[in-house]
């Protein structure tokens, strides 16, 4: 039996967790809409796409305010979710976003929330992103940096895991998933893709505590990264990282926190004009 990819991985993942995605992830992602959509100045008339769309709840603001948008999602039960949620002013589509099923130029913004770590070619995501942007157009689109392990949502779920899971279990080959959050890999990536003038802002975004068992939730149900590796420990292990991960939740409700730290990284890029000399 030939092993599944990274890639197919993800695709089934987002399937199982479309139904899901609204209640665990979108609290948090959606605090991220506002900065994306800001950086591209009046939406009036443009006609943005949007890679890794999920459930349209951007693509619903971004019309609300004058965009025509493509949403275009590897799982086929987020686009129907979507395009159930924005019946008109948007459409939405299938696909792999390093193979953009688009004409050169087309597009004035392109936009991703939180996309980029389930990509498993990002560099061919940024290339593409160019292609169909226009000799003047925007990509913003938003990373989870690096966690600290200490005082945030991932952070914590990252040092739960290093504490109790066996990392060397069977998991496909993967891009990191903070690549595009490092400025060292993150420039050459974007300037090599066709990108120019790049700038990022940090977001404080905050995950909403949901009761004991919220990140136990979010990696059952919100995740796929994490619940590959979570899936592939035994039983005991599994009972461990649940416990250690209702631990550290209990600390901030006994606090009477409503929600952990959870920073985001927003990215915004130029298209380089090529010059023919």
């Amino acid at each position: 039996m030939i092993p599944k990819t990274f890639a197919q991985y993800e695709q089934e993942g987002w399937q199982r967790n479309a139904a899901t995605y609204d209640v665990i992830d979108l609290p948090t992602t959606r605090q991220a809409v506002t900065p994306i959509l800001d950086s591209l100045g009046s939406l009036q008339g443009l006609h943005i796409l949007e890679l890794a769309s999920g459930t349209g709840y951007l693509a619903k603001q971004a019309v609300a305010q004058g965009a025509t948008v493509t949403g275009l999602d590897i799982s086929p039960k987020m686009v129907k979710i979507a395009q159930k949620r924005v019946s008109v002013g948007a459409s939405f589509l299938v696909g792999d976003a390093s193979d953009l099923p688009f004409e050169a130029e087309r597009f004035d913004a392109v936009v991703c929330s939180f996309g980029f770590p389930h990509f498993a070619y990002p560099q061919k995501v940024l290339k593409e992103s160019a292609r169909v942007l226009k000799s003047d157009g925007i990509l913003t689109f938003t990373v989870w940096p690096e966690s600290e392990l200490d005082n945030n949502f991932f952070g914590l779920i990252q040092k739960v895991c290093q504490i109790y899971a066996d990392p060397e279990v069977d998991l496909p080959p993967a891009p990191s998933s903070s690549a595009l959050a490092n400025p060292t890999i993150r420039e050459p990536m974007m300037t090599q893709a066709g990108f120019k003038d790049i700038y990022t802002q940090t977001l404080d975004l905050r995950w909403p505590l949901q009761g004991p068992e919220t990140m136990v939730e979010f990696i059952v149900k919100g995740s796929v990264r994490t619940r590959m590796l979570y899936e592939r420990q035994t039983p005991a292990v599994q009972a461990q990282i649940r416990a250690g991960l209702v631990t550290e939740t209990m600390a901030y409700i006994r606090d009477g926190k409503k929600s952990i730290p959870c920073p985001g990284m927003l990215v915004i890029g130029s298209k380089a004009v090529v010059r023919m000399d």
